[in-house]
């Protein structure tokens, strides 16, 4: 369960100084320690499911959410998440693992979103298409179709394959939001190679 300093204070409110009281379980590692006044209660919940209380608004995103569907064939160890209205990209490390938040523009932040469950556990994660967008939102930016499927399935090895289950319609329609070259170009590559299969 994941609790705020405030709760903590209220559970130990008989507790002459409440704050000691929550470093003293902190230390026998009863209260885990996520980010400044937010802990955790269980050790064994999966470290995404944390994220986005670490930071708020975000959503699971990125490299996580591209593994998580494997689109890539790596084994992502940093939890990423998109993240709105931050600035410059955050990062947090805790017993958990390490956290990293990049923005994405405010108008398609809400769109493109499922939830996952583990227990009482909640997130939200980008769809499969969305986290496409997403990446190539923050990817370098490529001037050609021939580039950008050299960025996708070469450099960034993104599962021909697996891309191609995509639904092209929604990611078309993702795309078109961001309003930038690599997602005009993803557009144009839909088009020419999917549309018609």
């Amino acid at each position: 369960m994941i609790l705020t300093i405030g709760m903590l204070k209220e559970r130990y409110s008989d507790y002459a100084n409440p704050i000691d009281k929550v470093k003293r379980e902190t230390e026998r590692g009863n209260l885990i320690r996520l980010n400044r006044g937010l802990y955790e209660t269980n050790k064994s919940v999966s470290p995404q499911f944390l994220a986005a209380s670490i930071l708020s608004p975000s959503y699971l995103s990125f490299d996580w959410a591209l593994s998580f569907y494997g689109l890539i064939p790596e084994r992502v160890t940093k939890i990423t998440s998109a993240s709105l209205e931050v600035g410059k990209n955050k990062n947090f490390i805790n017993k958990f693992g390490i956290y990293k938040f990049s923005d994405i523009p405010a108008k398609v932040f809400s769109e493109g979103l499922v939830l996952i469950q583990e227990g009482e556990y909640f997130a939200k994660i980008a769809t499969k298409e969305k986290a496409i967008c997403d990446s190539l939102c923050k990817w370098r930016v490529v001037r050609s179709i021939k580039d950008l499927k050299q960025l996708l399935f070469e450099d960034k090895r993104i599962d021909e394959e697996e891309f191609a289950t995509c639904d092209f319609k929604s990611l078309k329609r993702l795309a078109l939001l961001y309003k930038k070259t690599n997602l005009n170009l993803l557009v144009s590559l839909i088009r020419k190679e999917y549309e018609n299969e």
